[in-house]
């Protein structure tokens, strides 16, 4: 099926809907579809909300650097951004860090604080992966570790990282989506099988999670229309965490209602097929010796230089 015969869900009450505890989700033939943990702010220690707190101001601030994507097709409202490694589309690049030029020169600062404190990025999430199954993250690991893809913290490309170096390593991008994101039916094109999503309600004001629950977001949902059920985002106060398989079941998300100060932020991770079979070229010498020879890589040290 393709995603223009998919229907969005009419009613959402006529299908199974997830919305506390820790829930896994299996096909009809034993398939692991989709795996959610909701964890109240209330269950955490101050240690971790304040992790969370500290991630939700840093995407904030990346939004000064970068520009919202505007080439996704499936997305109708709302914001999305990414932070980290993608397969450049400019000629003559390999691949390379997401950045608006234009706005880090008009953000010099900004960005050079962003960039320095990315390092807590690959930590929270893979400890939060690690927590949640350990097994997926030693397999994603692996997988990232085999291509040579750089981490979301890495913000210059070093073709050799020391194992002490990527102790969290597990994610090459991050995408980040708020104020009322909502986008269209859809499977990614990943190289691995599952997809890792995070959301949080972060207060516009102050760029940290909304701690008061009085001011929660109503609304906001993950729908896998033809796997039959839907992720309640916003009702737990706190964090969910989820993995689902996005390449064979359809999924969409519907925004939260529209308020003055919470908004919905959601958090996902993947490696995309253009950047595995970029790092593989790089791996069989098509950058050394084939057609892409002298094209380079556009990292931290590539924008600084245009900076000065």
């Amino acid at each position: 099926m393709t995603p223009s015969e998919i229907p969005r869900v009419a009613d959402v009450n006529q299908i199974k809907h997830i919305h506390f505890g820790c829930v896994a989700i299996f096909s009809s033939t034993g398939l692991l579809i989709s795996l959610v943990e909701f964890r109240p702010f209330t269950t955490m220690s101050e240690v971790e909300v304040h992790q969370w707190d500290e991630l939700s101001k840093l995407l904030f601030g990346e939004r000064k650097c970068t520009n919202p994507i505007a080439t996704n097709g499936e997305s109708l409202e709302g914001f999305m951004f990414t932070i980290g490694w993608h397969k450049c589309s400019t000629k003559n690049e390999q691949f390379g860090i997401h950045g608006s030029l234009g706005k880090i020169e008009n953000a010099k600062d900004e960005w050079q604080d962003q960039e320095s404190n990315l390092s807590s990025v690959g930590c929270i999430l893979g400890q939060s992966l690690r927590y949640f199954w350990d097994k997926l993250f030693q397999k994603i690991q692996t997988c990232y570790k085999s291509l040579g893809v750089p981490s979301v913290d890495q913000v210059n490309y070093e073709a050799n990282i020391s194992e002490n170096q990527v102790a969290f390593e597990f994610a090459s991008v991050l995408t980040f989506t708020m104020n009322r994101f909502k986008n269209s039916p859809h499977l990614d094109k990943d190289e691995l099988l599952y997809s890792l999503g995070w959301w949080f309600e972060a207060d516009k004001r102050t760029s940290g999670i909304q701690r008061d629950a009085s001011k929660q977001c109503t609304g906001g949902k993950l729908i896998f229309p033809n796997a039959h059920f839907w992720i309640d985002l916003p009702e737990c106060h706190g964090l969910i965490q989820a993995v689902w398989v996005s390449i064979t079941f359809f999924h969409y998300t519907d925004p939260e209602q529209d308020n003055e100060s919470p908004t919905l932020v959601g958090m996902s991770t993947q490696c995309s097929r253009r950047l595995a079979k970029t790092m593989w070229q790089k791996i069989h010498s098509y950058y050394e010796l084939g057609e892409g020879a002298g094209y380079h890589i556009r990292d931290g040290n590539t924008i600084s230089s245009h900076l000065e």
